[in-house]
């Protein structure tokens, strides 16, 4: 089984976050092991339905993916059959 953490951090697509580097200053790019564990803790992720912890085990197969469900930015990824 794959955790939640694990899962999202393997994806290849994933909301971008906002960084901050001594050389670039502020700039998007992949979010940080820790920035995707914030979100599943605060309940921004949702997988089938359920919003896991980062160590709750991911039931395949995915048909359902939420980040960010109570923003103004909502991304939802839906497979279809």
């Amino acid at each position: 089984m794959v955790t939640a953490f694990e899962y999202l951090k393997s994806l290849p697509y994933l909301p971008v976050a906002l960084m901050r580097g001594k050389k670039q200053g502020m700039y998007y790019g992949r979010p940080s092991n820790a920035e995707i564990k914030r979100w599943l803790y605060s309940y921004s992720v949702i997988i089938n339905g359920l919003t896991p912890l980062p160590d709750d085990e991911i039931i395949f197969p995915i048909t359902e993916l939420i980040f960010f469900p109570k923003g103004k930015r909502k991304t939802t990824l839906i497979k279809k059959e």
